[in-house]
C-alpha cells in the first residue's frame, strides 16, 4: 500500500455551534488518483464500521473501470444506493429496489422523489458521493448533489464527496447565472451554466452558501490534478453518466448545445454523436456551417452534415425528428482549452431565429429554466445580437467568479 498522509484543510470558526468545518483529505502518491481511490487507501477512513449509503450510478468507476459500489460492497456495510436520473446502470430504471450484484437496496432520486426522507437514512450513518457529471448547471447530478446534502444536514448524517476531474477545460466559465424564480430540477443553484468546479468544490460552495456550512461534509480529494490538466490524458475508463452522453467530447459540447432542448431545433439526441450533430429538417447545414465558421470562434470548426435520429433504447421518449432527415451542422471541439461552447449555443440559436423561418422556441418556454433567466429568449426573440447576448451577462459571471474562487481545491 502506498504511503498514507492525511491532511486537515480548511479550518474556519463559525459562531453557530452546529455548524461543521468541512474536512480535506489529501493521499500522497506520485500518480494521479480519482477521489474514490484517494478514499479506500485513507487510513483514517471516515467509513469504517460504518452503514453506508452510497449515491452513484455506472459512472462511479475507479480509474480501471471497476465500479466503486462493488468495492464498498465487499469491504464495507453498503446498505443503500441512492441513484439520480436515468437509474443505477443507466438503464431508466428509477424506481426502488434491491441490487442483485451488491445486496443493497436501491433508492431512486428522481420522478416523484428527488430527495432522500428520513426513513432513508434511518439505518445509514454516512452518505457517500461518487458520480462523474459534467460541470453543467442544468445537468440534474448537481441538484441530486444538493439535495443529498440538505437531507444529510437535516438528519445529522456525514457526507463524503468523492472527487472526479473535470471534463470540459476546468477554468471556463460562461452563461447567464441562474436567477431564483427560475429554479427547478434543471437548475437548482445561483451559478452559470457552465460553473467548473469540480464535485467536491461545488459542494463546498452549496455548504457554505446554501446550508451555512452545518453540513457534516468531507471531500475525499483527487491526487496530483490539476485545472491545467486535459481529461483525455488521465487515461480514465469511461463509463457514460447518462444514457446520451457518449463520449467526453459530448459533455464539452453539451454546455451549450443543451439549450437546444427548449427549441424545435434537434440537439442530436439519437444520433451517433448527441449534443455535437445539431440540426433539423428545415436547416441548411451548408448556411449554418460557413457563417458559424466566418465567427472564427476558438477551439471549434462546423462542418455540414445530415443525420437521421433513432430511437434510443435506454431512452423513455422519441427523440426529435426521429427517423427525418436532419441538415446541421457537427459541432468538433478541437481544442477544449479555448472552447467556448456556450457562446457557441447563442451564436446558434441566434442565428436560427434570423435564417429559418421555421425555427421555433418551445411555447412551454422550458429554454427559461435551462437558461436560468427569460433574458436568453426575450433577446433571441427581439432580434437581438450574438454581441448582446454574450455582453448582457458579464457583471453576474464575474461576480460569481469572486464567489467560485473562494471553494477551488485545484
Amino acid at each position: 500500500m502506498r504511503a498514507i498522509l492525511p491532511l486537515l484543510i480548511l479550518i474556519t470558526s463559525f459562531e453557530n455551534l452546529r455548524e461543521v468545518k468541512p474536512h480535506v483529505y489529501e493521499i500522497a502518491s506520485n500518480q494521479f488518483m480519482l477521489g474514490n481511490e484517494a478514499l479506500i487507501e485513507m487510513s483514517d477512513s471516515p467509513l469504517k464500521g460504518k452503514r453506508i449509503g452510497l449515491i452513484t450510478n455506472n459512472s462511479g468507476v475507479l480509474s480501471d473501470g471497476r465500479l466503486f459500489m462493488d468495492l464498498l460492497s465487499e469491504h464495507h456495510d453498503l446498505r443503500k444506493i441512492f441513484t439520480p436520473e436515468h437509474g443505477l446502470r443507466g438503464n431508466e430504471r428509477n424506481e426502488d429496489y434491491t441490487d442483485e450484484a451488491t445486496g443493497a437496496f436501491v433508492v431512486s432520486l428522481y420522478g416523484n422523489k428527488e430527495k432522500p426522507a428520513s426513513s432513508d437514512l434511518s439505518d445509514v450513518d454516512v452518505l457517500v458521493y461518487d458520480l462523474q457529471d459534467v460541470s453543467a448547471r442544468f445537468y440534474t447530478f448537481v441538484n441530486t448533489l444538493y439535495y443529498c446534502m440538505q437531507a444529510a444536514t437535516e438528519n445529522d448524517k456525514k457526507i463524503v464527496i468523492c472527487d472526479r476531474p473535470i471534463i470540459p477545460d476546468a477554468n471556463y466559465v460562461d452563461g447567464f447565472v441562474l436567477e431564483d424564480s427560475y429554479k427547478s430540477f434543471v437548475g437548482l443553484l445561483n451559478v452559470p451554466a457552465a460553473y467548473a468546479m469540480t464535485c467536491g468544490e461545488l459542494a463546498l460552495l452549496i455548504n457554505s452558501e446554501y446550508l451555512d456550512n452545518k453540513c457534516d461534509l468531507e471531500i475525499s480529494k483527487m491526487k496530483n490534478y490539476s485545472r491545467d490538466m486535459n481529461y483525455d490524458d488521465l487515461n480514465l475508463y469511461w463509463k457514460t453518466p447518462s444514457p446520451n452522453m457518449y463520449f467526453p467530447s459530448t459533455a464539452v459540447a453539451y454546455l451549450g448545445t443543451c439549450l437546444f432542448e427548449g427549441t424545435n431545433f434537434g440537439e442530436g439526441r439519437g444520433s451517433n454523436n448527441p449534443f455535437e450533430y445539431v440540426g433539423a429538417p428545415y436547416c441548411d447545414g451548408d448556411l449554418l456551417a460557413r457563417e458559424l465558421n466566418s465567427m472564427n470562434f476558438k477551439g471549434v470548426v462546423f462542418e455540414p452534415i445530415t443525420f437521421i435520429p433513432k430511437q434510443i433504447m435506454s431512452w423513455q421518449s422519441k427523440p426529435k425528428y426521429a427517423d427525418e432527415v436532419c441538415s446541421g451542422v457537427y459541432m468538433k471541439i478541437t481544442d477544449r482549452k479555448v472552447a467556448e461552447p456556450y457562446k457557441v449555443a447563442v451564436a446558434i440559436l441566434v442565428l436560427l431565429n434570423k435564417r429559418f423561418s421555421q425555427f421555433q422556441i418551445n411555447s412551454n418556454n422550458f429554454i427559461d429554466k435551462l437558461a436560468g433567466t427569460d433574458k436568453l429568449r426575450n433577446m433571441i426573440i427581439s432580434g437581438r445580437s450574438y454581441e448582446d447576448i454574450i455582453s448582457s451577462y458579464q457583471n453576474d459571471l464575474n461576480d460569481f467568479k469572486k464567489i467560485r474562487k473562494k471553494y477551488l481545491l485545484y
